[in-house]
């Protein structure tokens, strides 16, 4: 078992003063079975009521409701998580024209409709130049997914500030480049475009394993393999997702799994920094 301390911070500043604000926080680490969140502790830069709701996918949300003017809003979570080391490479027990006929029945896409159907962020591009690897009954939907969790990771470079939280597939696919959260919208477009559902997950890396995307908040997905459950693909570093990898959330996109959202009453601009620390104890 391996334990994991999550150090996040959040610091926010206005240019011109927040009469009152709502803020919506989505950072808190999962409690699954396979991660144990076994201490959690918040501090803000006041002395707001803290609130704890879920959001539509079940996942425990943060609200702070400020009613007194500021300049400046801070955050900090610091947690420990245990999780025990696993080998997420496996074989589904079902032959590959099991998978693709269960893939292709009207009950998995209704069951699944939400991970199927492409969103603004997600929805693939017609035409282009690419020829991506395609899924048919003669391969493994794990086999697949490798694939092209290796394809996605050689054609695109990890190029940080290159890209914002509502770049488009288009804009990524014509420079080649981007973030973990852009390599996570174009796994999730073509696992849906070949039928297979695919959500975003957001959450914490452990930095100690010299991966790409550590220094703040990652992205994968998770795409559901018949047989098998969900498994999680890390495009960004050509890696499923193990013990390493430290869930908050999933969702259908970014959107879903933004770490902050609020509701503003002030004009101007605004600065925010985000840093995480993540140590293997």
């Amino acid at each position: 078992m391996d334990e994991f301390e999550i150090q996040y911070h959040i610091e926010n500043r206005y240019e011109n003063q927040v009469r009152k604000a709502n803020f919506q926080l989505l950072v808190v680490p999962e409690s699954n079975r396979e991660q144990k969140v076994s201490e959690l502790k918040f501090a803000t830069s006041g002395d707001y009521q803290i609130h704890f709701s879920k959001n539509i996918f079940g996942f425990k949300t943060i609200q702070y409701f400020v009613d007194t003017p500021f300049t400046e809003f801070k955050f900090s979570l610091s947690a420990k998580i245990e999780k025990a080391e696993f080998n997420p490479y496996s074989l589904s027990p079902w032959s590959s024209f099991a998978e693709y006929e269960e893939i292709r029945s009207l009950d998995f896409r209704i069951d699944n409709a939400i991970f199927l159907s492409a969103t603004d962020l997600t929805r693939f591009p017609i035409g282009g130049e690419f020829e991506f690897p395609g899924y048919s009954e003669n391969i493994r939907v794990f086999d697949f997914l490798l694939e092209l969790n290796s394809y996605i990771f050689k054609l695109l470079i990890y190029t940080p500030e290159s890209t914002n939280i509502n770049t488009r597939i288009e804009e990524v696919l014509e420079f080649k480049k981007g973030v973990c959260q852009d390599y996570a919208h174009l796994f999730i477009s073509l696992c849906r475009k070949n039928k297979i559902p695919a959500r975003y997950v957001s959450g914490y890396l452990n930095q100690g394993a010299d991966f790409i995307g550590s220094s703040q908040l990652h992205a994968w997905v998770e795409a559901l393999v018949p047989g098998l459950g969900w498994v999680g693909f890390d495009s960004t570093n050509n890696l499923l997702a193990d013990h390493h990898y430290l869930k908050i959330a999933h969702g259908t996109d970014y959107r879903d799994c933004s770490p902050i959202i609020g509701v503003l009453e002030s004009t101007g601009v605004q600065r925010s920094i985000h840093s995480v620390t993540v140590t293997n104890q």
